[in-house]
């Protein structure tokens, strides 16, 4: 065969691999459309994975009420690095269609539409008989060294009830040691309807070492579970709770019995960790059991830079379960045209 040819076949398949890579590489910019409901829900991704000199701030609405709903989260550190503020609102059925909208710090956070069945807003997770939880980047509105101020109205045909809403921080601050973070996103519905009894969520591989850990916490939130009824939580695989899920919390000290179904918990897991980490959720006896999100947070003794993680961030503009399917199409389509060369 003609060397010419050769060179001028391998040219024009080299070419075909530029070309489907670039679109490839502008598919994986752009977010996936998918319906955003699920009946069995989804489950916990890890959406930021990364360490700082300074914290991560964790705190949680009363609890359902009607709108407007107003929450306030008080003392939010200075040196905000960046900000989720998640809101939960009831449905009802998964048919009934309706909006929330939310105004946080004075700054109006755009109307969402809540379609149930045919939700794809990628930034709202929907399971179940309409339960929804909704993330929002709230970094830029985020005011350090202050109180922060949220109100959530809802309309429409859903039931409309807010069923609570949380705001997590990382924050900077050179005067703290420098922690490891996780925050985990989704909507999971453990239910006895479909037999979904046992969800386990894994963290990515730990940055820093286990040897050198200080403290260990583990913040868990759930829109449904309820006081008296025998869920539990596991981390690897050390029982740590049980009724888990009681929709109540810690207040100055003194447990509060918050009712009606959201729960915002930490619990000291410094005895447990590991290099890589795991935690149960276990439904148990309870009708309906929906954790939402995870943080975990673990603080090293000394206050020496850990080798850079190259930080795991899963916008929340990603699907669940796809984030990987432009690298996929890649490697694929790659590989047929590597395969046509001579």
């Amino acid at each position: 065969m003609n060397c010419n040819i050769v060179r001028k076949n391998r040219y024009h398949c080299f070419n075909e691999i530029r070309y489907i890579s670039t679109a490839l590489l502008i598919l994986s910019s752009l977010s996936i459309a998918s319906a955003q409901y699920a009946s069995d829900g989804f489950t916990l991704e890890t959406i930021r994975h990364d360490t700082v000199v300074g914290g991560v701030y964790v705190a949680g609405g009363h609890g359902v009420g009607t709108p407007p709903y107003l929450e306030v989260f008080e003392d939010v550190p200075s040196e905000v690095l960046f900000a989720y503020l998640y809101v939960g609102v009831k449905g009802g059925t998964k048919e009934a269609t309706g909006w929330v909208s939310v105004v946080f710090n004075g700054h109006d956070l755009e109307t969402i539409s809540l379609a149930g069945l045919n939700d794809t807003n990628p930034d709202v997770y929907c399971s179940g008989n309409g339960e929804y939880w909704i993330h929002y980047d709230v970094t830029e509105y985020t005011t350090g060294g202050n109180d922060s101020t949220v109100t959530i109205t809802t309309g429409g045909k859903i039931n409309g009830r807010v069923k609570g809403t949380t705001l997590v921080a990382v924050y900077s601050d050179s005067a703290e040691t420098r922690k490891e973070y996780w925050i985990c996103e989704g909507n999971i519905n453990l239910n006895y309807r479909t037999e979904y009894d046992i969800e386990t969520i894994s963290f990515e591989r730990m940055i820093g070492s286990s040897g050198d850990l200080k403290s260990a916490t583990l913040w868990t939130m759930y829109l449904s579970g309820n006081e008296g009824v025998n869920d539990t939580l596991s981390f690897n695989g050390n029982l740590i709770a049980e009724d888990a899920a009681d929709g109540g919390c810690i207040e100055d000290g003194v447990y509060v019995w918050r009712d009606l179904c959201f729960d915002l918990d930490c619990r000291d897991v410094t005895d447990y960790i590991q290099p890589y980490n795991s935690m149960t959720y276990d439904r148990r006896a309870d009708g309906y059991l929906q954790p939402v999100c995870a943080v975990l947070v673990v603080e090293q003794r000394e206050k020496a830079p850990v080798p850079s993680s190259g930080s795991t961030e899963s916008t929340s503009e990603s699907t669940p379960g796809f984030g990987s399917l432009p690298a996929i199409l890649m490697i694929i389509i790659s590989t047929i045209v590597v395969r046509r060369l001579p």
